[in-house]
């Protein structure tokens, strides 16, 4: 993914944010595969916002919700719909501005932010600066420029505020890889990966911790069951373990399976959410050792009522792709972060992966967490009449790794 930057280390960024200087932060290529000009806000200066407004793209400033709650930021849009969900907020001026645009106005708007004693009346509404609400967790909960900026100053002993730009080309397209060495190298700056940020939270962070053990036999064998609770959050993914993952061996079976209350309870046959669950499991127990971690992001990560609007879709001619674009989602809305860092709080380090979908077997190799895939083990669900379009959308549209149904 950066083969053609030389990066810098995480501890080299953070030392050049204390310092208030700019780095660039590049995001995966899958994702928005762009760079951004990041620096504290509390350190902004006009001279450092005037380097930054540079970039060409938008000027942000991320912060957390504590301070959106403070000052009522509230979203500009009441029904978010964008691809990578950027929280935006009500933009704001500091209350002195003449009219806020220039880079010292914006540069005191900024350092206001992470003043713990700001209030309402310091600012006025619109203006030129736009927050971004970053979520808490930070870049271990969304691979985001947003979580990134705030992570770099919190890291650094500022105040988690970050300013950040997108950075652009001279024809105003996003600047290439090549584009963010040649800016970095001209100008002296540090250049990050938010993957390799996210490995380096990994080291001494996490956000889930074990709320409740047991043992579950089942009828596929006498399994642990390790409830999780995730900071911030109010969902529970579940581990089930089979035998000794840490054993010699091969490495063990692991199916990342998200929650599907149609298919998983009530056994509907729209989808092959219920056969892959017990296939996993059954395959699991075969090889005498493995784990099933459960997620519940349902629908693909758009919550039930809305795959229910989808099925309603569908039955009018839509495939589940184009159901879900027509609903304003992404095909695939899930994120595997939080099943990763249950993978490395059961110990494992290598996983044979039981999946058709290469979605996931990208999300070890790109999160920055230190797991391998080191095989992709096919799940081939039944085919019935009902389910026969979706698994040929999934095959066609979505790159499963699927046979030919018909």
């Amino acid at each position: 993914m950066t083969a053609s930057i030389e990066l810098n280390t995480i501890p080299e960024a953070v030392e050049a944010i204390a310092r208030g200087e700019v780095v660039i932060v590049i995001d995966a290529e899958d994702r928005e595969n762009e760079g951004d000009f990041i620096c504290a806000g509390e350190k902004a200066t006009p001279e450092t916002i005037n380097f930054i407004l540079g970039g060409r793209g938008q000027l942000c400033v991320s912060v957390l919700p504590e301070v959106c709650k403070k000052l009522e930021l509230n979203p500009i849009v009441a029904h978010n719909n964008a691809p990578l969900q950027t929280a935006f907020m009500t933009p704001i001026d500091i209350a002195t501005a003449k009219t806020g645009i220039t880079a010292g106005e914006r540069s005191e708007t900024i350092r206001k932010l992470t003043d713990p004693d700001m209030e309402m009346a310091d600012f006025i509404r619109p203006g030129h600066v736009y927050p971004l609400l970053a979520m808490e967790g930070g870049v271990l909960r969304r691979a985001g420029h947003t979580e990134a900026a705030v992570d770099l100053s919190r890291m650094a002993g500022l105040a988690p505020v970050g300013v950040l730009c997108e950075i652009l080309n001279e024809t105003g397209d996003r600047a290439s890889r090549e584009d963010l060495a040649e800016i970095a190298k001209a100008n002296n700056l540090k250049i990050i990966s938010i993957e390799s940020l996210i490995a380096h939270r990994r080291v001494s962070e996490k956000l889930v911790s074990r709320a409740a053990t047991s043992k579950l036999p089942t009828n596929y064998g006498d399994f642990e069951i390790h409830v999780y609770g995730v900071d911030y959050e109010a969902q529970e993914p579940i581990a089930m373990v089979l035998g000794d993952l840490t054993a010699p061996g091969p490495a063990p079976l692991v199916r990342m399976h998200s929650s599907c209350f149609t298919g998983d309870l009530v056994n509907s046959l729209r989808c092959d959410c219920g056969d892959q669950l017990h296939m996993a499991m059954q395959m699991i127990s075969d090889e005498g050792r493995g784990a099933l971690v459960y997620l519940p992001q349902e629908g693909r990560g758009i919550g039930l009522a809305q795959k229910i609007r989808a099925y309603g879709l569908q039955d009018e001619g839509m495939d589940t792709v184009e159901a879900n674009h027509a609903l304003g989602f992404k095909a695939d809305m899930r994120d595997y972060g939080v099943g990763l860092q249950i993978l490395k709080d059961l110990g494992l380090s290598e996983v044979r992966l039981l999946t058709n979908n290469p979605k996931k077997t990208k999300a070890f190799n790109l999160r920055g967490f230190d797991l391998r895939v080191v095989d992709q083990v096919p799940i081939v669900p039944t085919v019935n009449k009902h389910n026969l379009k979706y698994l040929e959308t999934k095959r066609e549209k979505m790159g499963h790794q699927l046979p030919p149904m018909s």
